[in-house]
């Protein structure tokens, strides 16, 4: 209380001029995301906090900003850092040299292999980042039970995990929308332990009364939208729309034209999942900023959505906005065109990425025996169902083929295995799209119980990725002809590695240029392959229980008639 006390005292009197700040931005052009407006005002800080904004002359450090724009720290409303192939520390170094301070992460991917063990992993690590990353507690561990996960959190573990983690900021992405509509208990349960916290949305597709019946549960955020009608819907229900522009799904320039000059503050941009190379190559959230101005958005307006919307909606209130009062968070940019990057400071100090890559290995890949693993025979069966994956988007298709024609076109087989020691399971499907032609591509990380998830032209090959796999401790492998091209180590749950972005994100291009070999024009073969196996997102889906219908929420078969 005392240190808290004399640090307001000072800060108070360096607002007023009595005493020197410890930061002064001169002559910087402030955007200022309350009034809207562009202002040319010096910015004072105290410890770390804006103490004033005016004309001041007196503090330790001064830097001439001669006529650059400030901006608030960007927040990115939604992020699975897991996608990136990062641990937290790692994620947050590199996010930060774009202008991104805050992140509301929903952790449930690590969660879905190790449980509450993967949470204080995460809480741990994230201790050690420059970024401030806030998490969700993971209601979808698993999704559903249509796949086997490595962890379970139900609706006791949810409501005991947020008495032992207040700074959870509400519940992640709520999943199983089923079982919202249908009142399922367990659902319910963990609805009703996050209390009056925030409760992120995840109905992608949901319209009508299921939509009214999955927004009368309280859920009030959505970024699976991917239509302008869709998230037009979901708007006027009172759902704030993240709009997601990540290395796979992007939904930026279909949904934009929705926002206007009465609706504007119901919007946040999100990345929802991120590649270590992307991130590394120009963040998150920046390059959102940069194309809805290039889509016509006003500047200011971007940078609003950006910022005050997601601190407004998660109740931020010490940063998110350059005003007296809130952490020294801010981008300093050269125009409100490209938005280039001269300078990062993270409360108050500019950010100097220091980290240093480090060993960290947590958790097993439990292969089962798969002597027996065969592709199913048609026995008769005149027709097959084929996932049709898109190379942009994380929905799928189906496709349906007479059995006489699938040797022909762009179909190969499809592969997950359970991994976690549970059930043992092995399923097989058939995908187009992949543009493979040979050998095999494999992988641990797999949406959102993160089995091995392997396309390939035969059962064969894609059991050898996935022994390489196992071997390897989890990550991603090419091989082709028995032999491995390339090869990803996530030591991490079978997630994410120590590394840096940078190493990440060289390995990550070189396994790219490995997948291409074996045929495939996926612009990111590894992120494509990971929602291959995700129950909850239409439309035909393979787990290792299964070929599974995501529509009628059902196992369907390979063949029939």
């Amino acid at each position: 209380m005392k240190d808290k006390l004399t640090a307001l005292t000072r800060r108070i009197a360096v607002a007023k001029g009595d005493i020197p700040g410890d930061l002064l931005l001169k002559n910087g052009r402030i955007v200022n995301v309350y009034s809207g407006r562009i202002e040319e005002k010096d910015i004072i800080t105290s410890g770390g906090y804006i103490a004033g904004l005016g004309s001041y002359n007196q503090a330790s450090e001064i830097v001439d900003l001669d006529g650059q724009y400030v901006l608030p720290g960007f927040i990115d409303a939604h992020i699975h850092i897991e996608s990136s192939h990062l641990i937290p520390s790692s994620f947050g170094a590199a996010a930060l040299c774009h202008g991104t301070t805050a992140v509301i992460a929903d952790p449930h991917e690590i969660a879905n292999v190790l449980g509450e063990s993967g949470l204080d992993f995460m809480f741990q690590d994230a201790a050690l980042s420059p970024l401030d990353i806030f998490y969700m507690l993971p209601s979808s561990v698993p999704a559903t039970d249509k796949e086997t996960s490595g962890g379970i959190i139900d609706a006791a573990a949810t409501a005991r995990l947020f008495q032992s983690y207040p700074s959870f900021l509400g519940l992640g992405e709520i999943m199983n929308a089923p079982g919202v509509v249908n009142g399922d208990k367990e659902v319910l349960g963990k609805i009703i332990a996050a209390q009056a916290k925030a409760l992120d949305g995840h109905f992608p597709g949901g319209s009508g009364r299921e939509l009214n019946a999955y927004r009368s549960a309280g859920i009030n955020s959505e970024h699976e939208a991917i239509a302008l009608e869709e998230a037009a819907e979901k708007l006027s229900l009172g759902m704030t729309v993240f709009v997601r522009e990540g290395s796979s799904a992007r939904n930026l320039e279909a949904l934009l034209p929705l926002v206007d000059d009465n609706n504007w503050p119901c919007f946040c941009f999100c990345a929802d999942d991120v590649s270590a190379a992307d991130l590394e190559s120009h963040g998150d959230i920046l390059p959102m900023v940069r194309k809805a101005v290039s889509l016509g958005l006003p500047p200011v307006r971007a940078v609003q959505i950006a910022t005050i919307n997601p601190r407004r909606h998660y109740g931020l209130r010490d940063r998110g906005a350059l005003v007296p009062g809130t952490l020294c968070d801010a981008v300093v940019v050269e125009d409100l065109r490209d938005f280039k990057v001269s300078a990062v400071y993270k409360g108050g100090r500019i950010y100097v990425n220091e980290y240093q890559s480090r060993e960290v290995s947590l958790g097993q890949v439990h292969l089962p025996p798969l002597s027996k693993a065969v592709f199913p025979q048609n026995n008769g069966f005149k027709y097959a169902r084929v996932i049709k994956v898109l190379p942009t988007e994380i929905v799928t298709g189906e496709s349906i083929y007479p059995v006489a024609e699938l040797s022909q076109g762009d179909i190969v087989k499809a592969m997950v295995i359970e991994r976690h020691g549970k059930s043992g399971n092995w399923s097989f499907g058939l995908v187009e799209g992949t543009g493979l032609k040979r050998g095999a591509i494999a992988s641990t990380i797999a949406h959102d119980s993160h089995n091995i998830v392997a396309v390939g032209v035969n059962e064969k090959e894609m059991i050898f990725a996935a022994q390489t796999l196992a071997k390897l401790g989890g990550g991603a492998v090419v091989t082709i002809d028995g032999q491995v091209l390339a090869a990803l180590k996530f030591s991490v749950a079978g997630l994410m590695s120590g590394a840096d972005a940078a190493f990440v994100g060289k390995e990550e291009r070189g396994f790219l240029a490995a997948a291409k070999k074996t045929g495939t024009g996926l612009p990111s073969p590894l992120m494509t392959l990971s929602f291959l196996a995700l129950p909850v997102i239409p439309k035909l889906r393979l787990t290792d229980k299964g070929l599974f219908d995501v529509d009628n929420f059902d196992f369907v078969p390979l063949y029939f008639n």
